[in-house]
């Protein structure tokens, strides 16, 4: 599958989704909210994928130049 074809099916679902709501906007976004309380459960926790500060990539040996 190349791109373009990736980009055509998201563009075809995204589609599909705005005819099933009348391409409202308002109606997309309670459907969404809906959706959420339904299942609370996050998809991605990004929590645990912070960038590191610079102080702790200084720190940590063996980056940067900085040996153990």
């Amino acid at each position: 599958m190349n791109p373009d074809e990736i980009i055509t099916e998201v563009w075809r679902v995204r589609d599909r989704y705005a005819a099933t709501h009348g391409h409202d906007l308002a109606r997309m976004a309670a459907d969404l909210r809906r959706r959420e309380r339904e299942h609370p459960h996050r998809v991605i926790d990004r929590s645990a994928a912070s960038e590191p500060t610079p102080a702790e990539v200084r720190d940590k040996p063996g980056t940067y130049g900085n040996e153990a």
